[in-house]
């Protein structure tokens, strides 16, 4: 599947967000109008930095308030977009996002506004750009997809297609089945953002309330779904408008921003794989795109994870501070016994039963004791290693001296350091060994 996200979803300068893309493993980027505006880098320095680091620019945007006019005010729409075309040519980009009409329109006439995007798609030809044709959930004559669909079919130009956005999809509540009987050729883009179940206007929820595929409660692999049986293969791109990222550290944003599409390209797996089974069970058969068994059967790539089962049950906490003493009495008023120092390392063991607390006395002066790592019993740490891996989780580094415990360790997004145990039936653990009382001393003096 090729990912993309939209600059806007983003903090900081155009320059820095282009290279967040990049570092986060992105495909391509969206160029939100705005962005470029505020840049001091000129449409080539754009184009020139986007092949440096490797993205794609796949989508210009946005272009508003075209179709359902006048011819007064059409004529100046045409001007705007001949202009936008220009641009997006010292760009390198070929493809630009066109928004139903919500404050301009005022003829409600399907006729015309076919006849309307049939000269925008003739104009966009001359420039070799493409016009992806989205239905805002709030747009004041066309708010839906499908009717939007039904005009960029009725133009039947080869410019001109859809763009489908789940936000104004499921905001919506349309059906997503529908979807399928689009030809592929005609999806020209696809966006997707989550949002938490909100009782207020759409246009607001929409501005500040998108999150990332995971953190909501679209049902964003059932829309994507259906998106890969229609047949397309293109970018499926994030557009979420959220005022909280948008003041992020842009680097982490996007790392999770594309956490959450690598999560939802393995969920839309699983939906294909379900749907296939339940249309086998029900006895469909065939050839049609409808009928396929199997994700493997669509144009779209959807790669899946390491499949790693839940975590058994804790291992350990491990706590930093740098005054163990007052720890150590609080869990000793809790009913934990010191098991030792470790060997090695300035940390210290106390446990209750199967229940272990680290002690790590490397904590910055005057600072607060705080859980600085968590220990998981995992069937596999290699496999579930690896699937974290792939989540963009990082590793992290730790040293080991000759017979000491291996662990396998990462990095929770908000630092919290996580290591994959090997789980034991009876809720042992091996590397307890490596903790001792006392020190052991020699047998007696060799000289002085």
């Amino acid at each position: 599947m090729r990912t993309g996200i939209a600059t806007v979803c983003l903090s900081g300068t155009l320059k820095e967000k282009m290279q967040a893309c990049a570092i986060a493993g992105f495909d391509g980027i969206e160029i939100f109008e705005q962005d470029l505006v505020t840049s001091p880098l000129s449409p080539e320095d754009v184009r020139k930095m986007a092949a440096d680091l490797g993205l794609g620019l796949d989508l210009y945007q946005p272009f508003r308030d075209f179709d359902s006019v006048s011819e007064d005010i059409l004529q100046e729409n045409l001007r705007r977009a001949d202009a936008k075309f220009k641009l997006m040519s010292r760009l390198g980009m070929d493809t630009i996002l066109v928004c139903t009409n919500v404050g301009t329109a005022t003829i409600d006439d399907d006729s015309l506004r076919a006849e309307q995007l049939s000269r925008l798609a003739e104009l966009a030809g001359n420039h070799g750009v493409k016009v992806a044709y989205e239905a805002l959930a709030w747009g004041k004559y066309v708010n839906d997809y499908e009717h939007a669909h039904r005009l960029v079919d009725t133009v039947d130009h080869p410019n001109l297609g859809t763009c489908l956005d789940s936000f104004h999809i499921l905001s919506r509540d349309w059906d997503t089945a529908p979807i399928e009987a689009i030809k592929p050729e005609k999806i020209f883009f696809v966006q997707v953002a989550d949002a938490p179940k909100l009782s207020m206007d759409v246009l607001s929820w929409s501005r500040h309330y998108r999150v990332f595929p995971g953190e909501g409660q679209f049902e964003l692999a059932k829309f994507m779904g259906h998106v890969a049986r229609a047949g397309y293969s293109g970018p499926v791109s994030l557009e979420v408008f959220n005022d909280v990222f948008r003041q992020s550290d842009v680097e982490r944003t996007a790392v999770d921003a594309m956490r959450s599409l690598i999560w939802l390209e393995e969920q839309s797996a699983k939906w294909l794989d379900a749907k296939a089974a339940s249309l086998a069970a029900e006895g469909v058969s065939g050839d049609s795109p409808a009928n396929a068994a199997g994700r493997r059967r669509y144009p779209m790539e959807l790669a899946t994870l390491p499949k790693v089962a839940e975590p058994a049950g804790f291992n350990f906490a491990e706590v930093k501070t740098d005054e163990p003493a007052q720890l150590e009495t609080l869990l000793g008023q809790l009913g934990f016994e010191f098991d030792g120092r470790h060997r090695t390392k300035d940390v210290q063991l106390w446990s209750m039963g199967h229940a272990r607390v680290i002690i790590n006395e490397q904590a910055p002066s005057h600072s607060e004791p705080a859980i600085a790592a968590l220990g998981f019993d995992v069937d596999s740490p290699v496999i579930a290693s690896a699937r974290a891996q792939q989540l963009k989780a990082p590793v992290v580094p730790r040293k080991v001296q000759a017979d000491e415990e291996v662990f396998q360790g990462i990095a929770a997004p908000d630092s919290t350091e996580i290591f994959l145990c090997q789980g034991s039936p009876d809720g042992t653990a091996a590397w307890t060994s490596e903790f001792r009382q006392t020190h052991e001393f020699g047998e007696g003096l060799e000289h002085l």
